[in-house]
C-alpha cells in the first residue's frame, strides 16, 4: 500500500535562494514582525508562504529556521572580521588591506573566516537593518554597525509611537515574548536624532513607498528602493519628486541603470 505520507523537499540554499530569503526577512522586519531577536509565528508563517510564492518550492519553517540561524552566525563571523583592525577593511573600496601573513594569521585563529578570503558577506546592508535596523554610520568604523549619539549611546533605526499591547503578534517563536524590544521595532519611524543634520529619513521614505499605487510590496522594485534608501542623495530625490507617477519613473529608470551606488 502506498504510503500518503509527502515527501519534504530538501533544503538547498543557492545564491537566488538565498536573496529570496534575504529579501522576505527584510520585508517582515519592516512589517513589525520582528519584535526582538526571532519573527513572530505569524512572521514565520508569511516568510513560507512568500518563500513558496517567490521560490516556487515549499520549505518547512523550520528549514528556513535553520538558514536564519546560518546566516545569523555567518554575520557573526563577517562583523568579528571587519571589527579587527590588523585585517584593515575599508567599506569605501569594499576591499581589506591585510597581507597574506595577515589572513593566514587570522584564519588560523578564525578558520570559518575563510569564506570571506576572496568574497564579502552577501546582502550586508540589508542583513544590517534585519539583525539591528540599522546603517552603517558614515562617521564611524564598520565594527560599530551604529550611529552614533553625541553623548556616545547608540540608537535603533526603529522607534515606536504610543503604547504596545501584548497582542498575539508580539509573540514570538523563541519561547519568550520581547515586548520591550517591541517598543523599539512595531513601527517604521526612523529616530532623527541618529541621523544628525539628514533631511529625509528611511522611514519617510519607506511610507511614501508604501502609499504608491502601482509599486507592490515585495516586488523587485519595491525592495530595489528600500536598497537605495540608504543612500542620503537618493532619500533626498525621491521625496523632492512631487508625483507619485514621477518618483516611479525615476525609480525603475535607476532600477534599469544596475545596482545602486555604495554607501559612503
Amino acid at each position: 500500500m502506498a504510503s500518503s505520507k509527502v515527501k519534504k523537499a530538501k533544503a538547498t540554499w543557492t545564491t537566488a535562494f538565498h536573496k529570496i530569503f534575504v529579501d522576505i526577512c527584510l520585508e517582515q522586519t519592516l512589517q513589525g514582525h520582528k519584535p526582538g531577536t526571532c519573527f513572530t509565528k505569524v512572521g514565520w508563517k508569511n516568510m513560507v508562504e512568500s518563500f513558496h510564492r517567490k521560490s516556487g518550492v515549499r520549505y518547512e519553517s523550520r528549514q528556513l529556521k535553520n538558514h536564519w540561524g546560518v546566516t545569523k552566525e555567518q554575520r557573526k563571523v563577517w562583523l568579528k572580521l571587519i571589527g579587527t583592525g590588523s585585517m584593515r577593511w575599508d567599506s569605501n573600496t569594499q576591499r581589506f588591506g591585510a597581507s597574506e601573513e595577515d589572513w593566514a594569521n587570522y584564519i588560523q585563529d578564525n578558520p570559518e573566516a575563510a569564506q570571506f578570503r576572496l568574497k564579502g558577506l552577501p546582502f550586508s546592508n540589508e542583513l544590517d537593518i534585519i539583525f539591528d535596523g540599522t546603517v552603517a554610520s558614515e562617521e564611524t568604523e564598520p565594527s560599530a554597525r551604529r550611529r552614533k549619539l553625541s553623548d556616545g549611546s547608540t540608537s535603533s533605526l526603529f522607534h515606536i509611537e504610543g503604547p504596545v499591547d501584548a497582542s498575539p503578534e508580539l509573540r514570538t517563536d523563541c519561547g519568550t515574548d520581547h515586548l520591550n524590544d517591541a517598543v523599539e521595532s512595531r513601527g517604521i519611524v526612523i529616530s532623527r536624532s541618529s541621523l544628525g543634520k539628514l533631511n529625509y529619513t528611511i522611514g519617510e521614505c519607506i511610507e511614501c513607498l508604501d502609499g504608491m499605487e502601482g509599486i507592490e510590496q515585495g516586488s523587485d522594485l519595491y525592495f530595489f528602493a528600500l536598497d537605495i534608501f540608504l543612500k542620503k542623495e537618493y532619500r533626498e530625490v525621491f521625496l523632492q519628486l512631487k508625483k507619485s507617477s514621477v518618483k516611479a519613473a525615476w525609480l525603475q529608470r535607476m532600477q534599469s541603470a544596475g545596482p545602486p551606488l555604495p554607501l559612503h
